[in-house]
């Protein structure tokens, strides 16, 4: 388990430390104020009595509901090594396709195509041969698993997921999960974001999308993804509170490549990426 992720306090978190007596039980709100840019073995020196597995769900309920995030662009403290060598700093991924053409601007208010019928025909099919899971974790999950490894976007071993999630609570947990299985993640929820990250060079390896979201319609930015030449191959897992099953056929039809009902549990969605990675 990585334990090297710091964590800090939301306003929710900090607001919750100074209320009397506040939502949280005691213990809870005692891990609480204790997270201040804390890793997981951090909080263990100072709570040595309790067991690792129970510190590490306190933190995911702490997580999950609001109260604390991951510290993004600020490292754990770690001592600094007796000789360090100098290396140079990671470009950041650039914001501005190489192709003005590819802008992904110039996509999200064209008019989308319909499935054809084969799509349709195809999507009907998929579903048709599959119940319901009764698994913990979801309700429907459909993944296409690619049958050898993809290559990475920025080359080597590192790869990108791309989050699109206007719903915070499930975006920071699914994000976690993600970090914790050594993805790089991005995210975005607002149509400027969407365009912003999707943008960015190199693109990300793999999207996971809720269907609905403030400024977009979903079915439709997914059309968008495959009607763009950059994004037409890249896998789309859907993330979707609907398990309908003409919503599944829809976004089946129009390019999903794996289809998730919510709630479902984050390791799920690290499984059906490396899945779709050949991983």
């Amino acid at each position: 388990m990585a334990i090297d992720i710091a964590y800090v306090k939301t306003a929710a978190g900090k607001a919750e430390i100074a209320a009397t007596p506040g939502k949280l039980p005691a213990g809870m709100k005692t891990l609480l104020g204790l997270v201040d840019h804390s890793t997981v073995a951090d909080l263990q020196k100072k709570l040595p009595k309790v067991a690792v597995d129970k510190l590490s769900d306190a933190l995911d309920r702490l997580f999950a509901d609001g109260y604390i995030e991951i510290a993004l662009g600020a490292a754990a403290p770690a001592p600094a090594p007796a000789a360090p060598a100098p290396v140079p700093p990671a470009a950041p991924a650039a914001s501005v396709p190489p192709d003005p053409k590819l802008d992904f601007a110039n996509y999200i208010k064209r008019p989308v195509k319909e499935p054809t019928i084969q799509k349709l025909r195809e999507a009907e099919a998929t579903l048709s041969g599959i119940r319901a899971s009764k698994k913990a974790g979801y309700f429907v999950h459909i993944i296409n698993r690619a049958s050898k490894r993809v290559a990475s976007k920025a080359g080597g071993d590192q790869y990108t997921v791309l989050v699109i999630d206007a719903d915070q609570a499930n975006a920071m947990v699914v994000t976690r999960a993600l970090l914790l299985a050594k993805f790089e993640t991005r995210a975005a929820a607002l149509q400027n974001e969407i365009i912003e990250q999707l943008n960015k060079q190199p693109p990300a390896d793999v999207i996971a999308m809720d269907m609905e979201l403030p400024e977009t319609i979903g079915l439709e930015l997914l059309g968008r993804l495959r009607e763009h030449p950059v994004y037409k191959t890249v896998p789309v897992v859907v993330m979707a509170a609907k398990a309908e099953h003409d919503d599944v056929v829809a976004a089946l039809a129009y390019g999903a490549s794996g289809y998730m009902t919510k709630p479902f549990k984050p390791e799920t969605l690290v499984d059906s990426v490396q899945a779709i990675l050949g991983l």
